[in-house]
């Protein structure tokens, strides 16, 4: 879970300097990859190193989106690999954007760095209990 907020969270950051569509080729190899021993789903906070903060929510399906300042910047889907978790913006021509969690502290917290050397620091929300 910590790996896909940090990975929406820093996709949404970068959503205006995204490169290059990946070839269906990587797309299918994320697929492929994804483990179903763990959920991302959640509302994850994350944080990067210019002090931009931003929040990521994953649904069951694996569809996130990425909201700064309470507007949606982003939108699509994401996997986690054995080693990385990877948000792929349904915006036309993006390229996937996979990001590896580093060791938790004590607040729950992380830092996770993108394959280009990009930091986030990544929080889990805790869950509001419904009422019934």
């Amino acid at each position: 879970m910590k790996k896909l907020i940090l990975i929406a969270s820093c996709v949404s950051l970068a959503a205006c300097s995204q490169s290059d569509a990946p070839a269906e080729a990587d797309k299918e190899m994320m697929a492929a990859e994804t483990t179903t021993e763990d959920t991302l789903e959640g509302t994850y906070e994350a944080t990067g190193a210019d002090g931009v903060s931003s929040v990521t929510t994953v649904d069951a399906e694996g569809n996130y989106t990425v909201s700064v300042d309470g507007a949606e910047v982003e939108a699509g889907t994401v996997v986690e690999t054995a080693t990385q978790t990877c948000f792929n913006a349904a915006e036309e021509g993006s390229a996937p954007k996979c990001w590896t969690d580093g060791e938790p502290a004590e607040d729950g917290s992380w830092v996770a760095t993108s394959d280009d050397g990009e930091t986030m620091t990544i929080k889990k929300r805790a869950e509001k209990a419904v009422a019934e």
